[in-house]
């Protein structure tokens, strides 16, 4: 391995040649000269009217010419492969070459800038600080982790290889791995430079005990050393844990600088944070009225970012409606809130309207994401729907709601099931059956223990305000974020602009919005939900095609005919009308709660019934046995340990290396199964001359259907093709192993399928979202995505943590008698899911945690005492293995 002071040595080197008259000017044009190549800015001008708009063929042809010279001129400047038989250059390069090449510039751009810092005197560690922050944003975190590890193992250069580390992991993985790096660093000139990755990720680690870390920084001064992102981020992940001082010493000390030192955005930032600090606009007390009952309009305000979606205040006009159908009920509080009342009401449909009772209600805004933030009064009702959770800065969830709202869950959209933490668990519990807007949610829900049913869309009721016109005098097509081109008027539904604008200006907005599918616009082109739905409830003609049919928030929301949509909008209608008199009059909350589980028991049923009725495809066991029949099965040895390796594509070449250093540390005798094809014959002879402790076996080949991966194939079928051992190790031919097989081997099983570790990378820690995930790439298949979220949600109590079965102790005896075979290779076969999406998918968390460095995953992760390194489809830069992605 090179050393840390060589590294240094060399990456300076290296920066220094790269800093060239011609490679610099290269590197400061490569932007716009990679979007030009691959088409980006030109698309975007010509569909906003721009620049590009209007061009004759010839004049397109000419840009498609200037495209191609200009890719050529970045490409012979970035050495590498490139596309000089590309048609003479008049066509753009492939998105595979354009990717190649900004990346390439990416690199350029971090070793100039460390280069230049270095020459202009900067310390080393504070000028690594810049160029990582590059390779980093840039995504080149395998080549930030291997420069941090090769620049961590000198000692005079442990901290900034550090420094390195943290920021790659900050960005890949769990704040805790990236604090490990961070915690160890002493130089003060480092951790100002890196403070904006520094303190919050030991904020986010830490909690509160890290607060004497952000109070030691600004005693010292350091601080004002900050840049003007590092206090933002700081504040934000401080702002997470209630600490609201700290937060505002940071912002007003930063905000007392002139604006022309200070980036406009970070201001605008830290000005809005800054109203939802106590004493904020924000914790202002809503409006109460003495005696009257307090209800909640829903908004979309809370700190990290204000809506943009012109759909979700559609939704909360749906949900006036439903108050405004009783013509003896009066509203009175929020003065905005109650002029917009009392406008809408006079479109209210005759056919929806109820005498209902005579009450007032008190209308306040409630803030969906935000509203643990704000003043409620007590006895808050309203309906709470939509998308949960929009996160805080990325850090949190604020579920459970503020203690004094009563929500009635209707039309919710779990969007993360992260978000479900015991406590938001029990919440839900609390004030369920959760009514959920589509099936995927449902089935999310259930599998955590929440009682959940299919509501469908608030929004399928927005008809309510929108009364049919004597005569239908709609004509023409509006297109709303559609995506396959055509004439006519084009709108997108996110509009950055009303974010300034307030809450019933948006209503307003969105009334109108609706107004145009209800009265003027004969045909709706969509792929928005939002647009698709409000537009079919007000009787436009609609054509809904999204991005993605099998998209969670779709799950019997698409394909529906009218009669499916009426149900749908009924059962809404009817529900709503219920509970809203009893809130109304001051019922109880245990009374109007019980009469939720009155009215929801039939679709709780129904919902058992449609659930249960989906299941995981399963193999059949004698075409198994067959296929298996003719191959030689391995029979058990005494005090032999036997290790399956799995080669990829791409690996071959260090199968030799990775089982020579099993065998430098393994302290008994094992027996080292392959992959049929994995090596060679001389190959395996040539290695097997060289083991101390044990012997290399190749695997027959075998196959199954029309299974081509015969990788995963093999790996799905090591319990039959073992079939008299009780457990197996599983290791990657991409891994360093300094510590002994056989120890290894006796991980702690439990009864459990398999031993394996939980996954470290970022957003990777929760099961329910990886098998979304995984349906989401059914693409148009949506009701083959919707199938399988239901049966593979089925047999689950709680959410669990994915898992490497890749570098594991299979149970092979418990995996038999379960039949695991079979349920993997069913899935495999006729759902097409690789091995470890089918292993997560069955084994969900019945599996036991290994130590954590038997399995370090160095592009997420770093130990300091290793037992095996993974870097399988990772890349390393130093030494002599070299793995690529």
């Amino acid at each position: 391995m090179t050393t840390g002071r060589n590294a240094a040595d060399r990456y300076f080197s290296k920066g220094r040649e790269l800093v060239k008259p011609v490679v610099h000017g290269i590197a400061r044009r490569a932007l716009p000269v990679v979007e030009r190549a691959s088409g980006t800015k030109y698309v975007r001008e010509r569909a906003a009217g721009g620049t590009g708009a209007g061009k004759s063929a010839g004049s397109s042809k000419k840009i498609a010419t200037d495209t191609a010279r200009a890719y050529r001129k970045l490409a012979s400047g970035l050495k590498g492969k490139t596309a000089d038989n590309t048609d003479g250059w008049t066509v753009a390069p492939s998105t595979r070459e354009v990717d190649a090449k900004a990346c390439q510039q990416a690199r350029v751009k971090a070793h100039a800038t460390l280069s230049e810092a270095l020459a202009q005197g900067s310390a080393f560690g504070e000028s690594v600080v810049d160029a990582a922050r590059i390779l980093v944003a840039e995504g080149n975190l395998a080549e930030a982790v291997s420069i941090g590890l090769n620049l961590r193992s000198g000692a005079s250069t442990e901290e900034p290889g550090r420094v390195i580390l943290g920021m790659a992991y900050q960005r890949s993985s769990d704040p805790e791995v990236a604090w490990a790096e961070f915690a160890k660093i002493d130089d003060r000139d480092i951790i100002v430079s890196a403070a904006e990755e520094y303190f919050p990720t030991a904020i986010d680690t830490l909690g509160q005990e890290a607060l004497p870390l952000l109070d030691r920084s600004n005693e010292a001064g350091e601080t004002d050393r900050w840049s003007d992102k590092a206090v933002l981020r700081t504040a934000e992940s401080a702002f997470c844990i209630g600490a609201f001082d700290h937060v505002r010493t940071l912002i007003e000390s930063r905000l007392e600088r002139q604006s022309d030192q200070m980036e406009s955005a970070v201001r605008y930032e830290l000005n809005r944070m800054l109203d939802w600090l106590p004493g904020g606009k924000h914790l202002e007390p809503l409006p109460t009225a003495a005696g009257k009952r307090n209800f909640g309009v829903l908004s979309y305000d809370q700190p990290g970012i204000r809506s943009r979606n012109i759909g979700d205040y559609i939704q909360t006009i749906a949900s006036i409606g439903h108050l405004l159908r009783y013509q003896n009920l009066s509203f009175s509080g929020d003065q905005g809130l109650t002029e917009l009342f009392k406008k809408l009401r006079k479109s209210v449909k005759d056919e929806r309207k109820y005498a209902g009772p005579e009450a007032e209600l008190n209308l306040v805004e409630v803030y969906r994401d935000g509203n643990v933030y704000q003043d409620i009064p007590e006895d808050t009702w309203y309906i709470a729907f939509g998308w949960y959770m929009h996160d805080i800065f990325g850090k949190s969830f604020n579920i459970p709601f503020h203690p004094n709202l009563r929500p009635i869950l209707l039309s919710v959209f779990v969007r993360y099931p992260e978000m479900l933490t015991p406590d938001a668990i029990a919440y839900l519990k609390k004030y369920g059956p959760v009514g959920c807007r589509d099936w995927q949610s449902v089935a999310v829900l259930r599998a955590v223990g929440v009682p959940a049913f299919f509501s469908g869309c608030l929004t399928t009721t927005v008809d309510t305000l929108f009364p049919a016109p004597s005569a239908d005098r709609r004509s023409g097509t509006v297109r709303i974020d559609w995506t396959k081109g055509g004439k006519g008027p084009k709108k997108k539904q996110t509009v950055t602009a009303i974010r300034d604008k307030t809450f019933p200006e948006n209503l307003e907005l969105a009334r109108n919005w609706v107004a145009d599918y209800a009265y003027k616009y004969k045909r709706v082109l969509t792929s928005r939900l939002h647009a698709n739905l409000p537009a079919r409830s007000v009787g436009a003609e609609v054509e809904f095609e999204p991005k993605n049919k099998s998209d969670s928030r779709f799950g019997g929301l698409i394909g529906i005919d009218e009669a499916e949509f009426d149900t749908i909008r009924n059962g809404i209608l009817d529900k709503l009308s219920v509970l809203l008199p009893l809130i109304a009059t001051g019922a109880s909350e245990s009374e109007i709660y019980s009469k939720w589980e009155e009215i929801t028991a039939d679709d709780m049923v129904a919902a058992d019934e449609y659930l249960a009725a989906a299941e995981l495809p399963i193999a059949d066991g004698t075409a198994i046995d067959s296929a298996v029949s003719k191959v030689d099965k391995a029979a058990p040895e005494a005090q032999v340990t036997d290790v399956f390796m799995t080669v990829e594509k791409g690996e071959e070449s260090l199968v030799a290396t990775a089982i020579r250093s099993i065998d430098a540390h393994a302290s008994g005798q094992y027996r080292l199964w392959l992959p049929s094809g994995a090596v060679s014959a001389e190959a395996a002879d040539e290695i097997q001359a060289q083991l101390s402790h044990g012997t290399v076996r190749s695997l027959e080949p075998v196959s199954y259907g029309d299974i081509a991966n015969e990788s995963d194939l093999v790996q799905a079928l090591l319990p039959v093709l073992f079939p008299d051992h009780e457990r197996l190790v599983v290791v990657p031919a991409a891994g360093e192993f300094s510590a002994d097989i056989v120890e290894f081997s006796s991980a702690e099983l439990e009864g459990a399928l398999l031993a394996a570790k939980h996954d470290v990378r970022k957003n990777r820690s929760s099961g329910l979202t990886l098998m979304r995930r995984i349906a989401s790439a059914f693409g148009d298949d949506h009701v083959g995505a919707l199938n399988f979220v239901f049966a593979s949600h089925a047999g689950l109590t709680e959410d669990f943590l994915p898992f490497d079965p890749q570098t594991a102790v299979l149970n092979l005896s418990e995996m038999r008698s379960e039949g695991l075979v079979t349920k993997i290779i069913g899935l495999m076969q006729d759902l097409k899911l690789s091995y470890v999406d089918a292993m997560q998918t069955i084994v969900g968390g019945k599996y036991s945690d290994i130590d954590d460095e038997w399995n370090v995953r160095a592009q997420w992760e770093t130990s300091d005492s290793p037992k095996i390194v993974n870097w399988r489809r990772q890349t390393r830069y130093y030494g002599r293995m070299t793995l690529t992605r």
